[in-house]
């Protein structure tokens, strides 16, 4: 409501019923010199659909706001921890499943949902790979870390599997035998994040983006982090371009035959 009776209030004072273009636009200047691309984008949405409502309930025609499209809103960058905070999340949690989960997803750079359809024979401890069924089924190769390897190791263990790929079952389990859900997934993630007290909301997906932000500091490329994400589109990828990019210039600095005077 007060978006659409600020932009009522500005066309009374210039005594404007049905706003020209030119009006609209004094208008959207007016915004863009106070608001930001969010907020801006918000106010026009009112805006369009007050305006909207005028047509649909009157002779009005069109909707002068038609003209104005929205802002593209800045793209937020991955959120990661650091090294030091992805390990005493891992080393801290205590509880053999909950343990081999977050070893795993850092390990391997894992969705929710991949980590929830996993199966114990997906796992292959002699080559230190998994089986991962991604977006559109479509499955994929990744490598697992001797870390990861070892927390899983305890929680097979704990299971009485000696071998996990020869056994068909979830390799995720929860209090009752099923398969853990993404849902509870997320809870696992955020109860030992709560407990280590990071300062921010940690989730499965933050596991993700640190997996992969760590490996291109490592000197990792593109084209290898893609596939271990199992993403289609590099550009997707690129996004850690942008959190790497100190590592990036450094390498850059270091190799460039013109990089430095």
């Amino acid at each position: 409501m007060n978006d659409i009776q600020q932009v009522v209030d500005f066309f009374v004072e210039k005594g404007v019923d049905i706003p020209s273009r030119q009006e609209v636009r004094s208008y959207m200047l007016q915004m863009y010199s106070h608001y930001g691309k969010s907020t801006i984008n918000r106010k026009l949405s009112a805006i369009k659909g007050f305006y909207d409502f005028i047509v649909s309930n009157s002779d009005l025609d069109t909707n002068p706001f038609d003209c104005i499209r929205s802002m593209k809103a800045p793209k937020e960058l991955p959120t990661f921890l650091t090294p030091d905070e992805i390990r005493d999340l891992l080393e801290k949690t205590d509880s053999p499943r909950d343990k081999a989960i977050l070893e795993l997803m850092y390990s391997s750079g894992l969705r929710v949902g991949e980590v929830e359809s996993l199966n114990c024979s997906d796992l292959d401890l002699e080559s230190q790979v998994i089986r991962v069924t991604g977006k559109g089924s479509k499955q994929r190769i990744v490598p697992v870390g001797r870390y990861a390897i070892d927390a899983l190791m305890k929680y097979f263990l704990h299971r009485g599997i000696k071998d996990p790929i020869y056994v068909d079952e979830p390799m995720f389990l929860n209090n009752k035998g099923k398969r853990l859900t993404s849902r509870s997934i997320r809870r696992i993630v955020y109860k030992w994040s709560t407990r280590m007290a990071i300062a921010r909301h940690v989730s499965p997906h933050v596991l993700r983006h640190t997996f992969a932000t760590h490996m291109l500091d490592a000197g990792a490329d593109l084209r290898s982090i893609q596939e271990m994400l199992g993403h289609a589109s590099l550009s997707t990828t690129q996004r850690y371009i942008h959190v790497g990019i100190d590592h990036l210039m450094k390498v850059y600095d270091a190799s460039h035959p013109r990089a430095k005077g």
